[in-house]
């Protein structure tokens, strides 16, 4: 598969996932006989994990940590599921945190004037 079906099918960069290459979050791509990259098709896995890794908080490091265990089926994956866990956790206490400083901003508003 060449960068741009990759491109396409994961909604990524070509400059991203060429970065995610440079700093060894994907192997390198195998060059076809014409020097273009031809990407497999479980880099689309790697890629998605990626994506959707960053956007509940994971680092890169933390990222490039789990990324060996993707070749395995999930309940193989104990250190992945406990990365996991644990961030749904920090979550949920983030959330409680934030609902606890809503109701202090909603008492101060009841104070001082109406809810909007």
């Amino acid at each position: 598969m060449l960068i741009a079906e990759v491109e396409r099918q994961s909604g990524l960069s070509r400059d991203t996932i060429r970065y995610y290459e440079r700093i060894g979050l994907l192997p390198p791509a195998p060059r076809s006989s014409n020097g273009y990259r031809a990407y497999e098709p479980h880099t689309l896995i790697v890629l998605s994990f990626i994506r959707s890794a960053q956007q509940i908080g994971f680092t890169l490091e933390q990222v490039r940590a789990a990324l060996p265990h993707l070749r395995h089926p999930p309940e193989r994956c104990e250190e992945l599921l406990g990365a996991l866990r644990a961030k749904r956790e920090n979550i949920l206490e983030q959330i409680a945190s934030e609902q606890a400083r809503l109701r202090q901003v909603d008492k101060l508003l009841l104070r001082w004037g109406p809810l909007p």
